[in-house]
């Protein structure tokens, strides 16, 4: 994983970012990702209750 930063950075630094921007960067990307993750499986679970719960029927076309 740090060999993936470092080439990130290597990249990043290339485009005329600073380390300290480079790397906030990357942060921020791992941050949006974990979120995203995080949203979807609450997604997944709201939509899981739905159809438990008879709000949604699995399969049926709206």
């Amino acid at each position: 994983m740090q060999q993936y930063v470092d080439l990130l950075i290597d990249a990043l630094l290339d485009e005329g970012f600073t380390v300290d921007e480079a790397q906030r960067l990357i942060q921020l990307q791992q941050e949006y990702e974990e979120r995203k993750a995080t949203e979807e499986t609450n997604h997944h679970r709201f939509v899981r209750w739905l159809v438990e719960h008879g709000g949604l029927v699995s399969g049926s076309s709206v």
